[in-house]
């Protein structure tokens, strides 16, 4: 018996397809664990403030932590600084 040549490249193309999303999945997470949300907001309009959240903030939480009066100004996803990330692994030792 014979494994026909179109079965073997729709296994193999099969797998390829599962390992890629394993793959990218992982950066995914590996992301994550060194990114944060960084919400710059305003209160007089002249200077700003960033304040970092490590998951995506609702406006609850935005508010909760810099008052109610405060205006947002942008939303961003920015990885955190190397120093940083470094104290966070040797925290978890």
């Amino acid at each position: 018996m014979t494994i026909p040549n179109e079965l073997i490249d729709r296994l193999s193309s099969e797998t390829g397809l599962r390992m890629t999303e394993r793959a990218r999945q992982g950066r995914r997470r590996a992301l994550a664990t060194i990114s944060g949300f960084c919400v710059t907001v305003t209160t007089n309009g002249q200077s700003t403030q960033d304040v970092l959240f490590d998951a995506v903030p609702t406006i609850g939480q935005i508010a909760a932590r810099v008052g109610p009066d405060a205006f947002i100004v942008s939303v961003a996803m920015k990885r955190r600084p190397l120093r940083e990330r470094l104290r966070l692994a040797l925290a978890a030792e």
